[in-house]
């Protein structure tokens, strides 16, 4: 909600009137008990910023046995329909209980890959996945489940680090459930083709929170975050500047590991 005050209408003062309990509404969330799987029983709040919303499992059973009720009875649609047609009671039930856009207290564990392009190119990007959704119906290893994402924004020049200049960005995304996977090589071909056809035929440059840099190891499986994707992300002159102040305030590099090191190294 927070995020949108700047994208309102001009007379709009930012007040829409604060239930009176909304204290009480914040409260019941964050003392809500919740099972970890890993770490037991805790508080919504505890659950919260430890690993995010606490997540909801969309299936307990054989994945099999889900695939074949998919083909029987379409549910990839009916939850790609869902995801849409349940915002407004979202929305509506939160507003009342805490007054803002806190509604994801509850998600299921969900693939997400968003990337950015030129405005002019939207329709392209969207299409795609549209073409490879469409292609999965009926598949006995993946079927897309949820319905892509899109948003345009406007990217001011506020980091060393970002993948994109300063300006308008049509930035697109592709989502998905993986318990409906048959594996996770299932999925990851699929985010793998769309990915393809967003880099290289649009140029695009990938959101660094979500999943990105799908590529094929030695063994022949396709994962994320890709030595080759990582280190095309930023020009050698971002690094350069980045890497000159990180020196100077973790000259012990202790700080420097993980996916960082290879956004920073020079492509082979």
């Amino acid at each position: 909600a927070q995020k949108a005050n700047a994208s309102v209408d001009a007379g709009f003062d930012g007040e829409l009137g604060i239930p009176a309990d909304v204290h009480d509404g914040y409260r019941e969330i964050l003392e809500e008990r919740i099972l970890d799987d890993l770490h037991g029983w805790m508080s919504w709040s505890e659950a919260a910023r430890r690993d995010g919303a606490p997540p909801i499992k969309v299936v307990g059973i054989d994945v099999n046995d889900l695939l074949r009720s998919l083909r029987a009875l379409n549910l990839a649609k009916t939850m790609s329909r869902s995801a849409i047609t349940n915002i407004p009671r979202l929305v509506r039930t939160q507003s009342k209980k805490v007054n803002d856009g806190f509604f994801l207290t509850r998600s299921p564990a969900a693939l997400a890959s968003a990337y950015f392009v030129h405005p002019s190119q939207a329709f392209a990007a969207m299409d795609k996945v549209r073409e490879v959704q469409r292609a999965s119906v009926g598949s006995r290893d993946f079927v897309w489940n949820l319905p892509g994402e899109f948003r345009f924004l406007r990217v001011q020049d506020s980091a060393v680090l970002q993948p994109v200049e300063a300006g308008l960005w049509f930035n697109c995304q592709m989502i998905s459930f993986p318990d409906f996977a048959a594996t996770d090589q299932a999925w990851k071909r699929d985010f793998k083709i769309v990915e393809d056809y967003w880099v290289k035929e649009l140029g695009a440059k990938p959101h660094m929170g979500k999943l990105w840099g799908f590529g094929a190891k030695a063994s022949g499986n396709i994962e994320p975050f890709s030595d080759a994707a990582a280190c095309s992300i930023y020009s050698n002159a971002a690094k350069g500047a980045f890497s000159t102040y990180r020196r100077q305030v973790d000259p012990e590099d202790l700080f420097f590991s993980g996916l960082g090191v290879k956004l920073l190294s020079a492509c082979e």
